[in-house]
């Protein structure tokens, strides 16, 4: 996968966006993609979108409404590589 992807939302929403991380999950079926495009929410915080995706072509194709166990799981995800990189800050 290219680090800076073309996305499609399940609302047809499409932008560039640089890919954080993606993953396949054995309890859903699904690949994840983790995405971003550097904006930033009304506390400065770096907003990051993630979803099940597929591949069509040079685009993602992702869905952003998930489950709550989905949005579980994003998150450990994501804390497992924040904290990998906190570990090699050091």
């Amino acid at each position: 996968m290219k680090r800076v992807m073309k996305i499609i939302d399940e609302e047809n929403n499409e932008g560039e966006y640089e890919i954080i991380c993606h993953f396949d999950s054995e309890l859903t079926n699904k690949s994840y993609v983790v995405y971003t495009g550097y904006y930033e929410d009304e506390d400065g915080k770096i907003l990051m979108h993630a979803g099940p995706y597929v591949e069509d072509g040079d685009v993602l194709r992702v869905n952003t409404k998930i489950t709550h166990e989905e949005n579980e799981m994003i998150t450990d995800v994501v804390n497992s590589i924040i904290d990998q990189f906190k570990k090699f800050k050091k």
